[in-house]
């Protein structure tokens, strides 16, 4: 189960690019973040771990990263299933789409009910980060 939010900017994504490379500007736009770390790059099998407000620390994966294009980051939920966030800059016609989703990959026999309510709460914050980003990024 997948849930999209795009938004449409004049900003070109090298502009954009910098909020998501250089970890330190997540805080420009993720509200609820109180820490965030890299085990290394921002590349492709690097591991880092944030805290969200009044969560306990995840521990991520960066499982794709393609310079001024998108990168993709998993966490494994316990109990839950594994949780993708992807985030995209797509150029059309003169203008950016940024589109972030997150996709919920449950476990076996998850209820349904159960991992759509997960989703629709964790995502309540996107579109709000994504407009906090196009913001930062000006």
């Amino acid at each position: 189960m997948k849930l999209t939010f795009e938004l449409s900017t004049d900003l070109s994504p090298q502009k954009i690019w910098p909020m998501y490379a250089e970890i330190t500007n997540w805080y420009k736009w993720e509200s609820d973040l109180e820490s965030i770390s890299l085990e290394g790059d921002f590349a492709t099998g690097t591991y880092g771990q944030m805290t969200l407000l009044g969560q306990p620390p995840l521990r991520f994966e960066l499982t794709e990263v393609r310079a001024d294009k998108s990168f993709c980051d998993k966490t494994v939920i316990p109990k839950l299933g594994d949780l993708y966030f992807y985030h995209e800059l797509i150029l059309r016609d003169g203008h950016t789409s940024v589109r972030h989703s997150v996709e919920l990959i449950p476990i076996e026999g998850l209820d349904l009910q159960k991992g759509l309510d997960f989703l629709q709460q964790v995502f309540a914050d996107v579109p709000a980060s994504v407009s906090q980003l196009v913001e930062a990024s000006r």
